[in-house]
Formats: structure tokens, sequence, C-alpha cells
């Protein structure tokens, strides 16, 4: 072999062997890369399907709640019709009371007795419903404590006043007024009634 095409040999021998190694260290390179790229794909994979779960579980919890709130919501929705209905049977039995003139009158004589008392003035005027003024108030006057009329002077008012039941006792110049009618004395038991109707019905 000559001199030249050992020459000639030996560098495409050595170029070969550079060829192998840049090669070997691509292949190394590639695999390298290929194994991170693989473990940086699981992990993202894991933090995309632990971040699924968690919103799917946000998601579970929040129509669960929601689903509470809306039968809580329900619930009171119907406890508050009932507790209008009881009302409205007592305001109703309220109304009746006065068609029954033996029980009603001794009411409204009582209503007006505590109205002057309150009044605490030496003349007072009685205001009282259409239905009422029928009634002849001086027959009223008859059933009023007789001590009480002793100290006061009373007077009756000609025009009805807009209630179902009881009385208005105002002083003479109306600068005063006492109400006693059967609508406000509803109005302010019915807080009262309420909590007595929650407590027996519900147990709240």
């Amino acid at each position: 072999m000559s001199e030249t095409s050992k020459f000639t040999e030996d560098i495409l021998k050595s170029a070969t062997e550079k060829a192998e190694s840049i090669v070997r260290e691509a292949e190394t390179e590639t695999q390298r890369a290929s194994d991170e790229a693989k473990v940086t794909i699981s992990r993202e994979a894991e933090a995309i399907v632990r971040s699924a779960r968690a919103d799917a579980d946000a998601v579970k919890r929040r129509q669960i709640s929601e689903a509470r709130h809306r039968a809580k919501l329900r619930e009171q929705q119907e406890k508050d019709k009932i507790m209008q209905d009881v009302l409205d049977q007592v305001q109703k039995r309220t109304s009746q009371l006065v068609e029954e003139e033996t029980k009603y009158v001794p009411l409204l004589t009582h209503l007006i007795e505590s109205g002057i008392q309150e009044l605490g003035d030496k003349a007072a005027m009685i205001h009282l419903s259409k239905t009422d003024l029928g009634r002849n108030p001086s027959n009223m006057e008859q059933k009023i404590n007789k001590s009480l009329l002793g100290r006061v002077k009373v007077e009756w008012s000609k025009e009805p006043i807009d209630a179902s039941g009881g009385a208005v006792i105002s002083s003479l110049d109306g600068k005063i007024r006492i109400v006693n009618t059967l609508d406000q004395r509803f109005e302010a038991l019915e807080p009262r009634l309420l909590i007595e109707a929650r407590a027996s019905l519900f147990g709240e």
C-alpha cells in the first residue's frame, strides 16, 4: 500500500470514528432529552390531573352547597307560609271576636278604661269604630268603672276611626292619643306570637 493510500485510509478511519462518536453523543443527548421530556410531561400530566380533580371537587362542593341552600330556602319559604297562615287565623279570630258581643264588650270596656288611666287627664275623648258607634256609646259608658268616671269627664267622638275594634282615647284637643285598638294590640303581639309559634311548631 502506498503512503498516499495509507494516509487516506487513516483520515477516513479517523473521520469515521469521529462521526460515530458524534452520533453516539447525539443519541445519548437525544435519549437524555427524551427522558427529561417524559419526566416533565409526566409531571405536567399529573399536575393537570390534580388540578382537574381539584376543580371537579370544587364544582361538586359548590353544587352540594347550592343544593343545600335551595333546600333551606324552600324550607324557610314553607315555614313562612305556615307562620303567615297562623297570623291570618289569629287576625281572623280577632275580627270574629268583635261579633261576639258578650266577649267583646267587656274587652272594649277594659281597653277604654286602661286608655283613660294612661291618658291621666281630667277629660278624655273616646274614638270608636263605625261598628262600635252603633252599639250606643251611652250604654258603653254605663259599663265603665264608676269611680273612673267620677274623676274623668268622658266625651264620645261621633267620627268613626278606621279600626276593626277597640278604641282611641285622646285629650280633648287631640294632642295626646292612646291607641288601644285591636289592630294595634295585634301588631304589638305579632313578634311574640311569631316567636312562640315557631318554638311550638318548629322547635326554633
